[in-house]
C-alpha cells in the first residue's frame, strides 16, 4: 500500500510545472479561513503559501484522508 496519496485534509495540490520547475504533487495542509483556498508549504518560504499563489497551479485532487492508527503487533 502507497501512502502517497493520503494526508490529513484529504486533499492534493496539482501543479502542471514551468519552465524551471517539474510538474508536481503537493498535499494540502489547509484553507485559508477568508477566502478558502487551498494551503500548501512553500518550502523556499519556508511557510503556507495559497495555492492560487503559483502560476502553474492546475487543480485539486481528493485524496485518502489519515483518521486514525491502530498500533501493530497483535
Amino acid at each position: 500500500m502507497s501512502l502517497r496519496y493520503f494526508n490529513q485534509t484529504g486533499w492534493t495540490a496539482i501543479f502542471n510545472g514551468t519552465d524551471s520547475e517539474i510538474g508536481r504533487m503537493v498535499r494540502v495542509e489547509g484553507w485559508d479561513q477568508a477566502t478558502g483556498t487551498a494551503l500548501v508549504v512553500d518550502p523556499k518560504r519556508g511557510a503556507l503559501r495559497a495555492v492560487t499563489d503559483y502560476e502553474d497551479f492546475s487543480h485539486l485532487e481528493r485524496a485518502d484522508q489519515v483518521v486514525a492508527a491502530v498500533p501493530g503487533g497483535g
